[in-house]
């Protein structure tokens, strides 16, 4: 190396941004070290929360689906009761 490249690695404005750049890795490695916890706390919280939704679905999906069941025989029943009903207004019409 000369003079001049090591003059350009000790000048002040290079020390600065070296300095600079250290604090910004710095930040970047403490700010990672000290999140992780959180965010593993947080998928954690979202796991619990999925298994609970999925616990709750188990249960509650076969209750819709009876309760359509049951509906859709209560709509079977009313048309086969409207068929009855328009036939029997035929009826009374001819006579």
């Amino acid at each position: 190396m000369n003079l001049m490249e090591k003059k350009k690695w000790t000048s002040p404005q290079a020390l600065i941004v070296m300095v600079i750049i250290l604090t910004i890795f710095v930040y970047i490695g403490v700010d990672a070290f000290l999140t992780k916890p959180q965010i593993q706390h947080d998928i954690n919280e979202v796991k619990t929360q999925y298994i609970e939704l999925s616990t709750f679905l188990d249960n509650k999906v076969p209750e819709i689906d009876s309760t359509f069941k049951e509906h859709a025989e209560q709509i079977n029943a009313q048309k086969s009761q409207i068929t009855i009903l328009q036939s029997t207004f035929t009826d009374l019409e001819k006579e």
